[in-house]
C-alpha cells in the first residue's frame, strides 16, 4: 500500500466522522434537545493551593547580600567548609528525611 492510499483513507475517515458529527448536531437541533454549556468548578483546596503557590513565588527567601559574599569568597579562594560540621548536618538531614 502506498503512502498516498493511507493518506486518502485517513481523509475519508475524517470526512465520515465529520458527517456523523454534523448529523448528530442537526438531529439534536430538530428534536429540540439542547446541549448544556460547559462549566468548570474549582475546589476550595485547589484555590488554597494556588494562593499558597502565589505567596511562595512572591516572597523573597534569597538573601542577596549573603549570596554575593559567598560568591566573592569562592571566587577569591577564601571560602572554606568545616568538614565535620558539614558531615553532621548531612547526617541530621538524612535522619530527618
Amino acid at each position: 500500500m502506498s503512502i498516498s492510499q493511507v493518506s486518502n483513507q485517513q481523509l475519508n475517515l475524517r470526512a465520515i466522522a465529520a458527517i456523523r458529527g454534523n448529523a448528530a448536531l442537526s438531529e439534536a437541533a430538530t428534536t429540540g434537545v439542547t446541549r448544556q454549556a460547559d462549566s468548570v468548578s474549582i475546589s476550595d483546596s485547589a484555590r488554597a493551593l494556588s494562593s499558597a503557590t502565589r505567596a511562595v513565588a512572591d516572597s523573597s527567601d534569597i538573601r542577596a547580600d549573603k549570596v554575593a559574599a559567598l560568591k566573592a569568597a569562592i571566587a577569591d579562594g577564601t571560602y572554606s567548609v568545616d568538614s565535620r560540621t558539614l558531615a553532621q548536618s548531612m547526617l541530621r538531614a538524612g535522619a530527618l528525611g
